[in-house]
């Protein structure tokens, strides 16, 4: 069913990436009307030096 993947920052604790997909899970099953269960979550972790913002690296922001 459905599948989520986030890409986010490097650095972001454990605590958050935990509660991120509680709660990006609770969302897509109750709008999709499915269950939890089949809700896949996929975080990545993305170095600044590899992510652009309007043309500069994130690290240089």
């Amino acid at each position: 069913m459905p599948l989520v993947q986030v890409n986010w920052w490097k650095g972001v604790g454990e605590t958050e990436r935990r509660q991120l997909v509680e709660e990006v899970t609770e969302t897509v099953a109750r709008i999709a009307k499915c269950p939890e269960a089949a809700v896949t979550v996929i975080v990545t972790d993305v170095e600044t030096d590899h992510w652009g913002r309007g043309g500069t690296l994130a690290s240089e922001l």
